[in-house]
Formats: C-alpha cells, sequence, structure tokens
C-alpha cells in the first residue's frame, strides 16, 4: 500500500496597484496543512484578517487527530473560531468595521487522503495528469450568475463585480465552509491562489505554466509573472504543493 509525502512552495505579492499586501500564508508541509487567506476592508484591516484566519485554522489543522470525518468537523469548528476572532476586533475597534477574509485550507495526509476547506473566493486546483481541475466553487457574485445562467463563464474575468464575495470570516455571524475530500496520487499538484490570480490568469494558462514550468519555484514566479504583466491589479498569492509516492 502506498504512502505519499509531498513538497509546498508559496509565494506572495503586492502587485502592481496597491500599495500593502493583504493575503496571507500558512504552510507547514511536515503536518500536510496549506492556508491562502485573501483579505478584505483595506487600511491594514484586510491584513489582520487574513492573518487570524490563516494562523487560526492553520494551527488547528495542525494539532486535529482522527480520520477524514473528524477532521472536517474539527476544520469547521475552526473556521467558525476565527470568525469570532474577527467579529471580536472589530467590536474593539469600530474602524475595523468591514474586515473579513476568504480562506482555502488543504489538508493531506499519508494514507492518501486530502481535505479541502473553503470559503469565499480563493481557489483550490488540482492538476493530476495535465489537466487541471478547480476543486472549490467560488462563493462570489459573479459566480452564481454563472451559476443561474445569466452569464458565460468566460464573462467573469474581468467582470466590473468580481470582487463582490457572497460568503466570508468576519462577514458572516456563521461562517461556514464547504468541504471537499479525495484520494491523492502520485505526481498530483495542488494549487491554492487568491483572486488576484485567477480574476487575470484564464485556467487554461494557468495549466500550461504548471506544466512547463521546472520546478514548483519557478512555476509560482511564472504565475505571478503573468498575473503582474495582465495589471497585477490586486494582490497575487500562489501556493503550491507536489505530491509524491513514497513507498509501497
Amino acid at each position: 500500500m502506498a504512502t505519499f509525502g509531498w513538497t509546498g512552495t508559496a509565494l506572495s505579492d503586492a502587485g502592481r496597484v496597491r500599495a500593502s499586501n493583504e493575503d496571507s500564508v500558512f504552510l507547514k508541509p511536515e503536518s500536510g496543512v496549506f492556508v491562502v487567506a485573501d483579505g478584505i476592508g483595506g487600511h491594514a484591516a484586510g491584513e489582520v484578517a487574513s492573518a487570524i484566519a490563516s494562523q487560526t485554522i492553520g494551527a488547528e489543522a495542525c494539532s486535529a487527530r482522527g480520520s477524514m470525518e473528524a477532521r472536517g468537523e474539527q476544520l469547521v469548528a475552526s473556521f467558525l473560531a476565527a470568525g469570532e476572532e474577527i467579529s471580536r476586533q472589530v467590536a474593539e475597534d469600530p474602524t475595523r468595521l468591514g474586515m473579513g477574509t476568504t480562506c482555502t485550507v488543504l489538508i493531506l495526509q499519508a494514507d492518501g487522503h486530502f481535505l479541502v476547506g473553503h470559503i469565499g473566493d480563493s481557489r483550490a486546483y488540482l492538476l493530476r495528469n495535465d489537466v487541471l481541475r478547480r476543486v472549490t466553487h467560488d462563493h462570489s457574485w459573479v459566480q452564481e450568475q454563472i451559476d443561474r445562467g445569466l452569464i458565460e463563464p468566460e464573462e467573469a474575468m474581468g467582470h466590473p463585480h468580481s470582487n463582490i464575495i457572497t460568503r466570508a470570516l468576519g462577514t458572516d455571524p456563521t461562517p461556514t465552509p464547504d468541504l471537499y475530500s479525495g484520494k491523492i496520487q502520485d505526481g498530483d499538484l495542488f494549487v491554492l491562489a487568491s483572486d488576484g490570480l485567477t480574476d487575470l490568469v484564464a485556467d487554461a494558462k494557468i495549466a500550461a505554466l504548471l506544466a512547463t514550468a521546472e520546478t514548483p519555484e519557478l512555476a509560482a514566479e511564472s504565475l505571478v509573472a503573468a498575473a503582474n504583466e495582465a495589471g497585477g491589479f490586486d494582490n497575487i498569492t500562489v501556493l503550491i504543493v507536489t505530491v509524491e509516492a513514497v513507498s509501497t
């Protein structure tokens, strides 16, 4: 029976327009835990919210034990805890009113299972056998219009309302993440990314850059560069996790 190992690399960039970076990253490959959070609220509040989410949820995921079902329940509880902490800080400091964050979490287990927790419009992708698929489903106004058949997926990129998210930590009283689970395979490559990448770089180009890069580090650099070349209107964060079978 195969067991698995993995490596992770992350790159975050403020982009070409914004003076500060409100994205946060948490990665502990030794625990199989990887997090990307994209703050909202401005005036450093978004940076605070994303840091709370990534650190709180990341630390909880690292200490969680049990089956993937049990870890899923623990992950939901950690999202709630992060949301409560963000709300508490807003109550203490009214200047932070409206701050919140997306959060996308990947948990890997050596026995070959993965779990993703997701709220907002940061994304998790899985590249397997050179085919890229989205693991997560955006919580955004634009995605709702696509789901209803009111706009085509191709219209989502660059849409004037692409920044409107419909679910986030800190802005919802009971922030419930979507959970996704499955089995990993040798050679799988996971990508977690903030919308600073995905609003500007199409999935097909993301797949092509991942496929042609010699290393995950170069892939991350290429993806960030592509977003900046397309305008760099938002902070850009890319976290890449490469899976390999280590024994049979």
